[in-house]
Parts: C-alpha cells; structure tokens; sequence
C-alpha cells in the first residue's frame, strides 16, 4: 500500500487510536483532538512511535485544524460531540460542533490536495427500527420534539456535505456507518464497555429498559479492516458503507447474560426504566462492503467479548 499521510481527527479516541495503531507502522499519522475523551492515554505505542503526532485542538478552530491537516493526503473524520447523554443535554452544542466542524474540515480539502475524505456517520440515521438496513435505505429521523435526533440530523447533514463536496472538489468521499463498534479502550457510553466495566469493578450490570432492545455488534478490529480497505483499494466510488456484524446480533438481556458468562462474574443484573427514546432494533446489511471492499467481519461477539474484558481488568 502505498505510503500516506493521514489526520485522524477525534485520533484520541476509541476508534482513532486504534485506526493509528493498525497504520503507523507505514504511514504517517497526525492526531487532532481536544481530548474530551481519552484513549491515548491507554495506547503507549502511539504516544511514542515516530511516525504519530498528536495535537491538541477542536474542529471548530480553523486555523490549528488547518495546520494539522497540512501535508496530508488522507483525512479520516471521527471527531463529534457524540453519546444519548450528550443529546439530552445540548442538542444545539451537538448539532453545532457536528456540522460546522465538518464544514470546516471539508474547506480544507477544497483548498488543498486531499485524495479520500473518509467520513464516520452512524446507524442511527436509520432511525428506531434498523432490520437489516442497507445503504439505499430512506433516512428515518424521530420528531423536533425529541433532543435524541439532532445527533443523527447533524450526521446526515455531514454525508451529504462530504459527498456533495467531493463531487464538486474532485476527491474521493467515503460515508462509514457503523453499527455497535466495541472493543478495548472504549470511553463514554456503550453497553459492552458498560457492562464489563462493572464487572471489573464487581458491580451490578444496569440495563436501561427491558432488556429487548436488538444490537449487531462489531468487533474494532473488523472495523479497522474496512476503514483500511478504503484506503487500500482503488477504483471503488464515493458513497455510504455500513460496517457492522449483522450474523453476531442479541437482545440487551442476552449479552449481559453473554458477559457474565464469558467473565466468570457473579454480580447481579438490574432494570431501569428507560428515560430516553429506545433504538428497537439495528442490524444492517453489508452486502455492498462485502462486494466492494472485500468487507467480511470474522470476531464473533464471544470472542470480543474476552478480548475487550483483558483491557477493563487491567484498567478498572
């Protein structure tokens, strides 16, 4: 593969780091973050290896975000105000630093000589009910009314801003949906890091609801391998690509069943009432990943499941 430089923004993340992690060793790689979350400081390779820099800084200061970017070829766009909490909490902050963050990104490829604009949007455009979804399935949004959407409002607003941008720009504009990435080092809200979390910590595993709410989950690492083939390939057309596990899907009740199992834990599962507008279901089609890019997810949930509980034992 040819050699490259990349700007990670959001690169002192969950996925950011280990997207550094898996190209450093041939590429160049500048981290952009404002460290609101912080994995890197659990990813000791990236802090010291040669060809990682990290800087600190927020998408909406042009000019530092300009200077990172400069010499790059590669942007990948992590970085967003992101997690339910956050939606409650400041729905305007979400859709602001989401989409004029993007735009600001998007004027630096207009400007300078930016090949491929890799873009992580979210399922949750797909709305309450995701039943094996795929990319040319209709946008489904929930009312004005309800804080929980201006996160998916201000992700469709950046896809169409980056592929319309590439189109008029001339570079190339990859939209990545995930579905339910985990895996270690993840931070803020998740069910898996959740709940092995309080394993670790000999807590009780909380479920918001009844437990029935349906989830495909992925792996990081086959996550990676698809932001990677993006990279790799050539010839493959701007455009959406959902990047998920649909055959490692489970209801919330049966992966904490899932988590006590794998770990050994004897700690208690508990319900509360679910505050917030629940996701029924999400679990997408990958036919088009598969076909294009060679997508084909290979950790079971299981397997994860050990993997990412090494890393919450070690840091609980």
């Amino acid at each position: 593969m040819k050699k490259h430089r990349i700007l990670i923004t959001g690169g002192a993340g969950f996925i950011g780091t280990h997207l550094a992690e898996r190209f450093c060793e041939r590429h160049k790689v500048v981290l952009y973050d404002n460290l609101r979350r912080n994995s890197l400081k659990d990813a000791p390779l990236l802090r010291r290896h040669r060809n990682v820099k990290f800087i600190k800084g927020d998408i909406l200061d042009k000019k530092r975000l300009e200077a990172a970017a400069k010499s790059c070829n590669i942007i990948i766009h992590l970085a967003a105000i992101a997690g339910v909490s956050n939606y409650y909490k400041d729905p305007t902050e979400t859709l602001r630093v989401n989409i004029i963050g993007t735009i600001n990104l998007l004027e630096i490829c207009r400007k300078h000589r930016i090949s491929k604009f890799i873009y992580f949007s979210t399922s949750e455009v797909y709305g309450k009910k995701a039943i094996k979804v795929n990319e040319e399935s209709i946008y489904k949004i929930g009312p004005i009314s309800d804080y929980r959407w201006s996160y998916a409002i201000s992700k469709i607003a950046g896809e169409n801003l980056v592929v319309r941008y590439g189109e008029k720009y001339g570079f190339k504009a990859f939209l990545v949906r995930p579905f339910n990435i985990y895996g270690p080092r993840q931070t803020g809200e998740g069910a898996i890091s959740n709940f092995l979390r309080s394993v670790a910590n000999g807590q009780q595993i909380i479920i918001n609801g009844n437990g029935s709410a349906i989830r495909a989950w992925c792996y990081i690492d086959d996550c990676i391998d698809a932001v990677e083939a993006l990279i790799r390939k050539k010839g493959i057309k701007s455009g959406a690509f959902n990047i998920g596990n649909p055959g490692q899907a489970c209801s919330t009740l049966e992966l904490a069943r899932l988590v006590k199992k794998v770990t050994g834990g004897r700690v208690p599962i508990v319900f509360k009432k679910m505050k917030r507008t629940e996701i029924a279901i999400r679990i997408p089609d990958i036919k088009k990943a598969k076909r294009l890019i060679g997508f084909d997810p290979k950790i079971g949930l299981k397997e994860g499941l050990k993997l990412s509980y090494r890393y919450y034992e070690k840091t609980r």
